[in-house]
């Protein structure tokens, strides 16, 4: 990646935005008629505009990870010499007034500091992430947001400082690789004391599954000699490679995080240079680029293009009921009508099938509660038993305990199992839908052109309805223990072999009700995530399709009123359109060639 390619990215971003704008222009300049197809071309150009990548930030403690965000940031503000929570994440934006935001559970309203003093900043942080002031979290942080006026933040780049890597809470490393699919990449940090651990290397093979880009990151350069650097990355590259699983090219970006915000501060250019921080930068921005304009080109022009056919399509069929006679134009509604009533019962028919396949999707989702509440009982049974049978644990606080450290990180774990087998088969069912759906509101647009004789455009069929969102943390609050039953007094007098079936009896009884409690949320979390995937489904269809029907009879009926009304100016009306036309097929010909280069 390098300069070339920017400058080429930008041009062609530049090129689209600037045809997009002359396209906003001309429309607006059509009458309040056509307003719908301005307003949605502006949404699609500043969609474009605010584009952001969503990176996430891992890695072990003392690995100088609170360091390199303060020195992409250019000032210290995230706490350095303390431990932090391992279950908050911090989610780093651009704001040119900064300010930090700290939301709670419970629906206690959150805090919120204005600063643009780092000291302060810094402080108010500490109170919240970081164990010795907030111990277990026992001030329920969900997560925390920080605005501040950086480079890197303003060019788009949203930085997620997530937790759990080597955290001795399995749930909270579970957490972020459920996490990890909603970014766009992922910042892998490494320093030289040791270079990487077996710990890192298990979690590293997680998170090239789940994230399509990471940037391997070797911080603490300023320790060591060019041959020194130079050993350590040759051994991190070959360590990843062999056993991380990760075969293709790896690159290493060597960094001083401490040099690079004592550089930013100073405003030393020099001292950034030697920390190699600039030279990141660069990198993940080059990075941010070319995935806009990988979404730039994949969507943009296409969207933009289909926006256009409909505008078209209304412009000719305003054309035509200048031209038609009076009656013929009502016989051509009454049968346009005759398509809709067809159309409205396929869609009907299709929205059957939609509800007949969430139906089989609980179904299946029931069958996966039973055997996660099966799996999950043997699992909790197995983990007392052990303290039973193998360390001869007869006091049942002690086992209690064992099961409240195994029950999040099990249940977070079959969490993004149960997410990602239920996200594969809502694709499949989503697809289908889609190409039924692409095929009967097509079906409109081509009776409309065949009976009004104008030309058929096909749209692009209708793909990815799922609704596209930032990502978002979610912070679960699994049930991991029950009041202790009490041990009986007589218990301790019985024999060991009957005390110890005694307690496991009551032991698993807290089991079983705990497993129940925690599936039954998960169940009720995938249930409420299907509804509201189909929801959108169905709403994305109902509008498409009423969509259709509006445009045609929309610009019918406009030309019907003004040709009864200004009579003597049909001609100009006539001129008027199909010099709106001429225009519009000119801007729709340099859409076209954005969409062919893609």
């Amino acid at each position: 990646m390098g300069g070339n390619s920017e400058i080429q990215i930008n041009a062609t971003s530049h090129k689209l935005t600037q045809t997009l704008l002359d396209l906003i222009q001309l429309i607006g300049q059509m009458g309040d008629e056509y307003e719908l197809y301005k307003i949605k071309l502006e949404e699609i150009a500043q969609r474009y505009s605010q584009g952001k990548i969503h990176l996430a930030v891992l890695g072990q403690f003392k690995r100088g990870k609170s360091s390199l965000l303060n020195a992409f940031l250019g000032a210290p503000l995230l706490p350095t010499a303390v431990i932090p929570l391992t279950s908050v994440p911090t989610y780093i934006r651009y704001s040119e007034h900064p300010y930090v935001h700290v939301s709670f559970g419970n629906n206690k309203a959150g805090d919120t500091l204005s600063s643009k003093n780092p000291a302060e900043i810094q402080q108010f942080l500490s109170m919240y992430v970081s164990e010795e002031a907030n111990p277990n979290n026992s001030l329920q942080v969900e997560g925390v947001e920080l605005y501040y006026d950086a480079e890197i933040l303003q060019k788009g780049v949203v930085l997620i400082d997530t937790p759990g890597i080597g955290s001795t809470h399995r749930h909270n490393t579970e957490a972020t690789l459920n996490f990890l699919p909603q970014c766009d990449a992922a910042l892998f940090l490494m320093s030289a004391d040791p270079p990487i651990t077996e710990v890192e290397l298990e979690f590293l093979k997680q998170v090239a599954t789940r994230v399509n880009k990471i940037f391997f990151i070797l911080n603490k350069i300023d320790y060591l000699s060019p041959d020194e650097l130079e050993e350590v990355q040759r051994f991190i590259s070959r360590v990843i490679h062999d056993k991380a699983g990760i075969k293709e090219e790896i690159a290493i970006y060597p960094v001083s995080a401490k040099q690079g915000l004592e550089a930013k501060r100073s405003n030393n250019t020099t001292l950034l240079s030697k920390s190699r921080l600039d030279y990141l930068e660069s990198h993940i921005i080059d990075f941010m680029s070319q995935k806009k304009e990988k979404v730039l080109q994949a969507s943009i022009p296409r969207k933009s293009f289909d926006i256009l056919t409909d505008l078209e399509m209304q412009l000719r069929l305003s054309l035509k009921a200048y031209t038609l006679p009076q009656e013929e134009l009502q016989q051509k509604l009454m049968l346009f009508d005759e398509t809709i009533k067809q159309a409205e019962q396929q869609k009907t028919f299709s929205g059957d099938i939609l509800a007949g396949e969430r139906k089989r999707l609980l179904e299946l989702l029931e069958e996966q509660a039973e055997n996660l509440r099966k799996k999950g009982r043997n699992y909790l049974e197995s983990v007392a038993n052990k303290c039973l049978y193998e360390k001869n644990t007869l006091e049942e606080e002690e086992i209690t305990r064992e099961l409240a450290c195994a029950i999040p990180g099990f249940f977070e774990h079959e969490l993004g199992e149960m997410s990602r087998f239920f996200d594969t088969h809502v694709a499949q069912v989503i697809a289908t839908h889609e190409k039924r759906a692409s095929s009967i509101i097509d079906s409109v647009r081509k009776a409309a052109s065949d009976l009004f004789d104008i030309p058929y455009i096909p749209h692009t069929p209708i793909t990815g309805m799922e609704v596209t969102k930032e990502p978002y943390w979610v912070m679960h609050q699994w049930r991991y223990s029950y009041m202790a039953i009490p041990e009986e007094l007589v218990d301790k007098l019985l024999p060991k072999s009957m005390r110890i079936k005694r307690i496991k009896k009551r032991i698993d009884r807290q089991i079983h009700a705990l497993v129940l409690n925690n599936v039954e949320n998960l169940r009720w979390a995938t249930v409420q995530n299907l509804d509201s995937t189909f929801r959108t489904i169905m709403l994305s269809i109902d509008e498409q399709f009423t969509h259709v029907i509006t445009i045609t009879r929309k610009a019918i009926d406009i030309a019907v009123q003004k040709k009864q009304t200004y009579t003597s100016e049909v001609a100009g009306q006539i001129a008027h359109l199909e010099q709106l036309l001429s225009a519009l097929e000119e801007h729709k010909k340099h859409i076209a060639s954005f969409i062919k280069s893609s």
